[in-house]
């Protein structure tokens, strides 16, 4: 019998190879139960089962935990399965966010509830699965209001709308993609950033925080984000300010308030002129290469904290970071048209410095429409240096190289 440490994973996501690289570095046996990712990791673990354990797709508990007998540990990449790896977890008697906790952060109407029942800051909102009811809320308004899935991730179908019939449009387009409920809330103007935190026995423990640009004032994917080493964000920049302005003491009182146990979380926040506001908060890893970017410019890898959270081991040491990596970031590909060749990473990173991997999503023949969600992405670069300006310039640049040699018009 195998005396290696055993970590289950219920449901991965996209651009998760890292976590699965570093817990087999790390000697874990994983054990993996995803049938819904588009991005496939069966041959990075030791079994592979297709599995469709998404939280809305009731899977079965007892089967569940008869495989993970003899696990240490379960876990989570993917946004739609918190709830069922908390649960099971609480069958298990084993390490996890919570129950309460997971069923929060699939759902956006009851975080705005219990944060604003805990005297933190929230938005005007309105959630119902009667389109007409969210229409009239954003009719009643003064403002533009944004509309979205009370329950969906990745930036999914989230519309910027003025007035009823624009709401009505937007919850008629969601239900086409199978969504069922929505959530209208009032325009938040600022800034926005997320905050990555290792979290144990109910306390933040390590934080980070990501700086993120969309694509534009009506559409919210996010196109980059960038992470900078702590006490390195220029004076005056969004990293520094989302440092000094209340984003600790925010994160902190929510973890309270939500019951989140031991998790990684990543909360979503915009700086606002009345501080900061909570968007939403995962009790997962942050996906887009966010952990890739924290451990460039932190030293510390949220894919073995959150591996030591479920299995209740020690956090790990910080890793070693000798490359003088101040600022890293990626930056995704969006673009219209149809896929006609293949972006070479020799070619896209071609006398560039400081990016270091270019990985094309969309395979020759896939068209590309207006974005609705990170799916919707066409590639990726990533990178890492001295100098954000440099790093910035570079990514740009990278990614403009891959949209052409794809044959897709930039966005």
């Amino acid at each position: 019998m195998s005396e290696r440490p055993k970590l289950l994973v219920l449901g991965a996501g996209n651009q998760r190879e890292r976590a699965f690289h570093r817990w087999a570095a790390d000697g874990l046996e994983v054990t993996l139960v995803d049938g819904f990712s588009y991005a496939r990791y069966d041959h990075l673990v030791e079994r592979s089962f297709p599995g469709d354990v998404r939280d809305g797709a009731a899977p079965d508990l007892a089967a569940l935990a008869a495989l993970a007998a003899g696990h240490q540990g379960v876990t989570t990449l993917s946004d739609e399965c918190q709830i069922t790896t908390a649960l099971l977890a609480e069958r298990l008697g084993l390490p996890s966010a919570g129950v309460g906790a997971a069923r929060l952060a699939r759902d956006k109407r009851r975080q705005r509830e219990v944060a604003a029942a805990h005297g933190l800051p929230s938005v005007a909102h309105h959630a119902s699965e009667d389109p007409q009811a969210v229409a009239e809320f954003v009719g009643g308004r003064p403002g533009p209001c944004v509309v979205k899935p009370v329950g969906a991730g990745g930036s999914a179908s989230v519309t910027l709308v003025a007035g009823a019939d624009e709401a009505l449009a937007a919850c008629e387009a969601m239900r086409e993609r199978g969504h069922r409920s929505f959530l209208a809330e009032e325009f938040l103007t600022g800034p926005e950033i997320s905050y990555e935190a290792v979290v144990r026995g109910g306390r933040v423990v390590l934080a980070s925080v990501t700086e993120k640009e969309v694509v534009g004032a009506g559409c919210f994917l996010e196109r980059r984000h960038l992470v900078t080493a702590p006490g390195k964000a220029a004076p005056g920049s969004v990293g520094e300010r989302a440092a000094n302005d209340g984003v600790p003491a925010l994160a902190d009182g929510l973890v309270r308030a939500f019951g989140v146990a031991d998790a990684i979380v990543h909360l979503e926040v915009k700086l606002t002129d009345r501080g900061p506001v909570p968007v939403e908060m995962a009790v997962r890893p942050a996906g887009d290469c966010i952990p890739e970017l924290v451990e460039r410019t932190h030293g510390r890898d949220l894919y073995r904290h959150a591996a030591a959270l479920a299995t209740g081991r020690e956090a790990p040491g910080d890793e070693r970071t000798d490359d003088g990596a101040t600022v890293a970031g990626v930056r995704f590909s969006l673009g219209t048209g149809r896929v006609t060749g293949y972006a070479r990473p020799a070619d896209v990173l071609q006398g560039l410095a400081t990016v270091r991997a270019a990985v094309q999503i969309g395979q020759v023949g896939r068209t590309y429409g207006e974005p609705v969600g990170n799916w919707d992405r066409a590639g990726y670069v990533l990178g890492w240096g001295a100098d954000r300006a440099v790093l910035e310039r570079e990514l740009a640049i990278g990614c403009d190289r891959q949209l052409s040699l794809a044959g897709l018009k930039g966005r």
